[in-house]
């Protein structure tokens, strides 16, 4: 996406299925921009399907890691991560 010396959008990136993923880019009278997006409907429908009640991530668990960092407690276990992240790599690969 292009945008202009005054902030607008030339052109509009198009999702997979060709639908536009940016509906509109326009300054308004106070000079705040307004942006808003459309869903791809397959996406609304995955959100139907699960409630929409999906938590994106445990509060929690990022506060304890938060605070062991801090603390100094937090290791890197870089063994973990390069087996796993074999792991991974294998699954993508079907191997």
């Amino acid at each position: 996406m292009k945008i202009d010396q005054a902030g607008k959008t030339l052109s509009q990136p198009l999702g997979r299925s060709g639908e536009r993923t940016v509906t509109s880019n326009k300054r308004s009278d106070t000079g705040s921009v307004d942006d808003s997006v459309t869903i791809n409907p397959a996406a609304a429908q995955l959100g139907k399907l699960d409630g929409g009640n999906t938590q994106v991530f445990d509060n929690d668990r990022v506060q304890a890691l938060r605070q062991a960092i801090s603390e100094g407690r937090f290791t890197v276990r870089t063994d973990v991560i390069a087996d796993r992240l074999i792991d991974s790599v294998k699954e993508l690969l079907g191997k």
